[in-house]
């Protein structure tokens, strides 16, 4: 039972069938046409095999997600649709036996966005904001006097009223960089690239910065639009130790159609998640309680 409609802006409910079907849909109302809303309703076979991406969210949003019924708010979508139509321009543009190739291992099934057999390197595409480009370049910064001379006019944060005022300067830091779950990912599909012996020695993430130009951006030292950042090695002891407790956790769930511990803290990016951008929050007891 997944997703089985839309939420308008201001709460109201709509089933696809709705939508698709019965016309039904007020545009203005929803503020999003047809073709996106199409995008947003595919569904997957809820009696899938658990996938690399269900095994790096919370078990009990997963479970959620397979076992009742919701409705998406698209709004909330709006970054997930533009990596998606990302991605497919992209892939539309690479060789066809190196693009979106479909994976399995574990009884577990991945997508890998790009597979360069001559370098032997992955390439996974990533729409992020300059927040989490930052932690994943590792940016540091230290403050200096400003080259121009300037002074503070007031009393400030780094400084007194007349004292030379302090402008930032980045630099990365091995020590601070964090790709949250995106090496993991990357690495579970060197792992089963590797079970189909092909050979990996290369893997990358490359990042479009989604508010790249803009002071927002520079404020946190990312200066680029684009960046191609290299994902270090994870032993694959540790691969099948996080994937395959992760992948047995649902399965058990969905078979005994029972649920789920609640979400851990990183999963739910420390309770934004749970109140901004999933799904299935108005299901989940844990949420409401």
């Amino acid at each position: 039972m997944p997703a089985i409609g839309f939420k308008y802006p201001d709460g109201g409910l709509i089933t696809f069938e709705e939508v698709f079907e019965e016309n039904k849909l007020d545009l203005k109302r929803m503020g999003i046409v047809i073709p996106m809303l199409r995008e947003l309703a595919k569904q997957r076979d809820p009696d899938r095999k658990p996938s690399v991406t269900e095994c790096l969210t919370g078990t009990c949003e997963a479970y959620l997600k397979r076992k009742k019924d919701y409705y998406i708010n698209p709004q909330e979508h709006a970054f997930a649709l533009a990596g998606t139509l990302h991605h497919a321009r992209l892939e539309g543009n690479a060789k066809d036996e190196s693009a979106e190739l479909s994976l399995e291992g574990m009884d577990i099934t991945g997508i890998v966005d790009l597979y360069d057999e001559e370098s032997k390197s992955i390439i996974d595409y990533k729409n992020a904001g300059s927040f989490k480009v930052a932690q994943a370049l590792g940016l540091d910064f230290y403050l200096e006097d400003d080259p121009s001379g300037a002074v503070y006019l007031r009393n400030g944060k780094w400084g007194s009223k007349g004292e030379p005022k302090k402008v930032k300067r980045f630099w990365p830091n091995p020590e601070k960089v964090d790709l949250g779950d995106w090496d993991w990912q990357i690495n579970c599909y060197r792992y089963m690239l590797e079970k189909k012996g092909k050979e990996v020695e290369n893997m990358y993430v490359q990042i479009t910065v989604r508010d790249g130009g803009i002071q927002a951006a520079r404020d946190r030292g990312v200066e680029g639009k684009i960046y191609l950042i290299e994902v270090p090695y994870i032993h694959n002891d540790h691969i099948e130790e996080r994937f395959m407790s992760k992948r047995d956790l649902l399965l058990e769930a969905i078979n005994l159609e029972k649920l789920p511990s609640k979400c851990s803290q990183e999963e739910t990016w420390y309770g934004k998640k749970c109140e901004y951008y999933c799904d299935v929050k108005d299901l989940c007891p844990y949420v409401k309680g």
